[in-house]
């Protein structure tokens, strides 16, 4: 074999992870009403919205169940982790002191669908070599990579968590409930 299928057949069996990192997410985000905490940033907003698919089994064997709505319309989603199914891609909204984002995440690959930053409150200034412009490109530059930094260092929290064998058990215990209360 060589190191490209290596790295694809480890990513396929690790996959689960984004899964159970999209679903403990989730979690994360109700259970301190769309604030987790994170060292170094502070409280991060966290609210899924309008947009989660939900999934179960590997292949052939798979289910899958898309859920659109509001927050508060998301019941089939919480429905669908009930049956077993678990978060494989959602639009979460993000913000971290002023900064806010919108992301689609990917759970199988942990890949981001889309990102976008808050929108620029500031007037339009004048094109034609505005030193404003560059300005703005370097903010949204900035503001960009703060959004990725803010989700790996929730999937670092995750991670933590996960592999600490009776840290997941307490955690999975806690979402158990969560879901069955939910």
């Amino acid at each position: 074999m060589n190191t490209e299928t290596d790295i694809l057949e480890m990513a396929g069996e690790k996959r689960f992870l984004g899964r159970d990192f999209l679903t403990w997410l989730w979690f994360k985000a109700e259970e301190r009403g769309g604030a987790v905490l994170v060292s170094g940033i502070g409280d991060v907003l966290v609210r899924f919205e309008r947009f989660m698919v939900l999934e179960e089994g590997e292949a052939e064997a798979s289910e899958s169940l898309t859920c659109r709505g509001l927050q508060t319309e998301l019941v089939e989603a919480r429905a669908g982790l009930r049956a077993g199914k678990k978060v494989s891609r959602a639009h979460i909204r993000l913000g971290a002191g002023d900064d806010e984002w919108s992301v689609t995440l990917d759970g199988t690959t942990l890949d981001f669908r889309s990102l976008r930053v808050r929108q620029d409150t500031r007037p339009e200034e004048e094109a034609g070599g505005d030193p404003g412009i560059e300005a703005r490109i370097l903010e949204r530059a900035f503001l960009l990579e703060r959004a990725v930094e803010v989700v790996d260092r929730l999937f670092r929290i995750f991670l933590t968590v996960r592999t600490e064998p009776e840290a997941w058990k307490d955690e999975a215990a806690r979402i158990r409930g969560w879901i069955s209360t939910g």
